[in-house]
């Protein structure tokens, strides 16, 4: 088996910055680590506060600390570095080969999509954002590391796409699609068109969707590759 990771985001209509911040870091015990995190407001400011956030949580991982004290530093970071004033939504979706299993880690108002088997489903027990107090749990979620399993995380700028015009995004509509014999990269980017045609285009918020897929793999040398494509 395999890991296939995709991200596509996109920063809301004439802002430029995104203040959504996505990291991918190899797990030191082997696997792969998406953290998402959507800073509190827009622009560079709220930036600067997710890119920090992001990257501490990647290093931590590297460290070979647990998802779950992941989440739990971070918060406690964000609330001692702000005093409680501004709060972020982070998502953490993991391959742990060390303990072969896979971990959804949230303190978001979004959910996570899991399909398996076949058979897809939301996570979406009601956890807080981080910042806004020191003791804070994360919902954690362990599942079993199978060939064909997806994880898809998003931010809310996907899940509120079309409000203002009285359309919705469909839960439903995206677990069907995950059931469907689809690349990584063909989720994200469709699940991201869809929220964009109901902004008209035009999104009212930063937008963030992150796959991970247990694929089967015919790679016997274990080759690793990342790709990436970034507008300028």
């Amino acid at each position: 088996m395999e890991v296939h990771v995709d991200v596509a985001k996109v920063g809301k209509y004439a802002v430029g910055v995104s203040g959504d911040s996505v990291e991918v870091v190899e797990r030191p015990g082997g696997g792969i680590s998406i953290i998402i995190i959507d800073g509190q407001g827009h622009g560079r400011a709220a930036k600067r506060m997710s890119h920090m956030i992001a990257n501490q949580a990647a290093r931590l991982i590297e460290d070979g600390a647990r998802d779950g004290a992941v989440m739990r530093v971070i918060n406690d970071h964000l609330y001692a570095f702000r005093d409680g004033q501004v709060s972020a939504t982070a998502t953490l979706l993991s391959a742990d080969l060390a303990h072969g299993c896979l971990v959804v880690s949230r303190n978001s108002n979004t959910p996570v999509l899991v399909a398996a088997q076949g058979q897809a489903r939301v996570l979406d027990a009601p956890v807080e954002p981080i910042g806004v107090r020191r003791l804070l749990k994360p919902s954690l979620t362990h599942l079993e590391l199978l060939e064909g399993t997806v994880l898809v995380g998003f931010t809310d700028g996907v899940i509120h796409a079309g409000r203002a015009r009285g359309a919705s995004f469909s839960l439903e509509w995206a677990c069907q699609l995950l059931t469907k014999d689809l690349t990584a990269r063909e989720l994200a980017d469709t699940v991201l068109e869809h929220a964009l045609d109901l902004e008209e285009g035009r999104p009212r918020d930063d937008m963030v969707v992150a796959v991970l897929k247990v694929a089967g793999s015919e790679n016997k040398l274990g080759i690793r590759r990342i790709s990436a494509s970034y507008p300028l």
